[in-house]
């Protein structure tokens, strides 16, 4: 359980593409296993007034995945403690987790709707690594928490961070409305590709500096659009159509600004936060611009690297830590 990455995501879709069209390679003989499996209808299928009786082939089904989500997700406690069986009860009776089973069963009735898109994207991944194997996609409800559970051999989808903008539960949260318009279904398996890359290539930069950051989630997002290629940009960068033309219209403008600025290179934890976090907008650059400008950037730079280096692997650019020198040899200018 020590390994398991919790990864919380999120974003909008139109349709729109404009980042640099390449021809994705064939990956139709490339042959890929995995499972869905819907833990969550094992779960809310428990009658809550026969819960030990149940508990048996629920922990012998889903062995340490139940102690996983139990604990770290669910927070109920293991399933081996003699009051999990009253925690579970309690879980099942509460009415907003009733609410959260009816409104996952009218969206997904059947969550292998989901399995063509999700297999062919792990058919690019495989592609580029073709060492590694597709893990297992459960589904679960964790509370509105996180987004994508990764362990080694299994990632688990939280399904009620995926209820649609006007979902109503969101209202009831509180959640901002440039949150609530990216909880949508399209970017499962978006969010799938991009837990996987954070999992297997986490931030590991020797200088904690603003460009690091950025190519870091430059690399990403790149990661992701290899693996989901018709990807739409406002969906791969988190951007309405509004923000993103206004970003590509004033591109140069914010490279000037954030070199005039001294951002750059700043170790600044607020100034990094600013360019990389998420918010309705970026307070340098003010209310037209979307938050996260700086990921934007990071997949121009990295998206303009790859260009100039048609040889260098997915597999090597992810391993590649040195922010400094993808952009000098980016030749990145906007």
């Amino acid at each position: 359980m020590k390994n398991i990455v919790f990864i919380f995501l999120s974003t909008l879709v139109i349709l729109s593409s404009c980042t640099e069209s390449r021809k994705a390679p064939d990956v139709s003989n490339v042959s890929v296993e995995f499972k869905l499996i819907p833990f969550y209808k094992d779960l809310k299928a428990i009658p809550p007034d026969s819960v030990e009786q149940y508990l048996p082939a629920l922990k012998k089904k889903y062995g340490k995945y139940l102690e996983a989500i139990s604990v770290r997700v669910l927070h109920i406690g293991s399933p081996e403690d003699k009051n999990y069986p009253q925690q579970l009860k309690a879980f099942l009776e509460y009415d907003a987790n009733k609410d959260v089973f009816r409104k996952i069963d009218s969206l997904f009735p059947d969550i292998n709707v989901l399995k063509p898109e999700i297999e062919q994207a792990f058919k690019y991944c495989k592609h580029y690594f073709p060492e590694k194997n597709c893990p297992d996609v459960y589904f679960h409800i964790s509370g509105f928490n996180q987004s994508i559970v990764v362990d080694s051999a299994w990632l688990s989808v939280s399904l009620e961070k995926y209820l649609g903008a006007d979902c109503i539960f969101y209202e009831w949260l509180g959640e901002y409305k440039y949150i609530r318009r990216q909880m949508i279904p399209e970017k499962i398996v978006p969010d799938i590709m991009k837990a996987i890359a954070m999992t297997e290539f986490p931030f590991n930069a020797k200088k904690y500096s603003l460009l690091n950051n950025m190519v870091y989630q430059g690399k990403v997002l790149y990661f992701v659009k290899q693996t989901c290629p018709d990807i739409a940009d406002t969906l791969l960068f988190d951007f309405t159509e509004k923000q993103l033309k206004w970003t590509e219209q004033f591109q140069s403008d914010i490279w000037s600004y954030m070199i005039e600025q001294k951002h750059l290179f700043s170790t600044d934890r607020m100034v990094i936060q600013k360019y990389i976090g998420d918010g309705p907008f970026n307070s340098y650059l003010g209310k037209d611009s979307p938050g996260k400008i700086g990921a934007y950037l990071g997949y121009e730079i990295v998206d303009k690297y790859m260009t100039k280096h048609d040889n260098v692997t997915l597999k090597e650019l992810m391993e590649d830590n040195n922010g400094q020198r993808i952009l000098s040899q980016s030749g990145f200018n906007p």
